[in-house]
């Protein structure tokens, strides 16, 4: 997830209610923005909201999001707060240890952990969490509805990966008939995971007391390691990040053009695909 200097945020929602003036507005300068087009779909059993990590200067992604869910009728929320202009010097010094983040990389670790706050403090027992860059397959809606009959059947608390970050897939010899949830020994990048309200405050607890000194992903991998939360990844995966893909350029670190990425990221994925069948 990338996040560039931008006016200061605070949320929108189309479906879920805006908290009141709470924690959050301590931390950063709040601000407004339209709401997104209604939706038409309810969301599987179980999963009880959407957010999308969303930095406001990327406008394309937007839009991009935004279609997409629209197409599917889709209820979500935009996370806006935390813009690196928005980031206050206290919760900098309350939340990074080290100065081995850059300002976009704590953006986008607070706006994740907003996230889980937002669900912390509305009670949500489960939420998926997409980043703005996301490109959804034309399976994604079939299979998350699909999927949800498993996730509800797993103990708590865990984390479901739906992505193919870094392309690691599940090796063709332990894939099962109608089975899409295996458990693995690691995490993915936090570019589209499920995450239940325990895991959520697990997080959360582990990040005021030890504070964040990694990118968002390898904090969360970390805690879930350290904590010995499953970790379960979605087979086949149904979601891409367009700023590995070709389709955004990345800020968070040195990209080549974009045709260049498009061609290594179709690379890399045929030959671990292949690696794995």
């Amino acid at each position: 997830m990338e996040s560039l200097p931008v006016a200061a945020p605070h949320l929108e929602s189309n479906t879920l209610p805006q908290p009141g003036a709470n924690f959050t507005d301590a931390l950063s300068m709040p601000t407004a923005t339209p709401s997104p087009i209604p939706p038409t779909q309810a969301l599987p059993q179980g999963l009880d909201a959407i957010f999308v990590v969303h930095a406001t200067s990327f406008v394309q992604r937007r839009r991009s999001i935004e279609n997409q869910m629209e197409a599917l009728g889709l209820p979500f929320e935009f996370v806006l707060d935390f813009d690196i202009p928005a980031i206050l010097p206290a919760t900098r010094q309350r939340f990074f240890r080290g100065d081995g983040l850059s300002p976009a990389q704590q953006s986008c670790a607070l706006k994740h952990w907003q996230a889980h706050q937002w669900m912390v403090e509305r009670n949500i027992s489960r939420a998926l969490v997409l980043e703005d860059d996301v490109i959804l397959s034309e399976q994604f809606w079939p299979s998350l509805k699909a999927l949800m009959r498993e996730e509800l059947m797993l103990a708590d608390p865990h984390v479901t990966f739906l992505g193919c970050g870094g392309h690691y897939y599940v090796p063709k010899e332990d894939i099962r008939p109608d089975q899409r949830l295996y458990p693995r020994n690691q995490g993915k990048f936090a570019d589209s995971y499920i995450v239940s309200l325990a895991t959520a405050k697990r997080r959360l607890d582990w990040i005021a007391a030890n504070g964040i000194t990694l990118p968002i992903d390898h904090t969360f991998e970390h805690i879930d390691r350290t904590l010995a939360t499953p970790m379960y990844w979605l087979e086949p995966p149904v979601v891409e990040q367009g700023s590995h893909n070709g389709k955004f350029p990345s800020a968070l670190d040195k990209s080549h053009p974009l045709w260049f990425q498009a061609l290594q990221f179709r690379w890399k994925k045929l030959w671990r695909r292949r690696r794995h069948s």
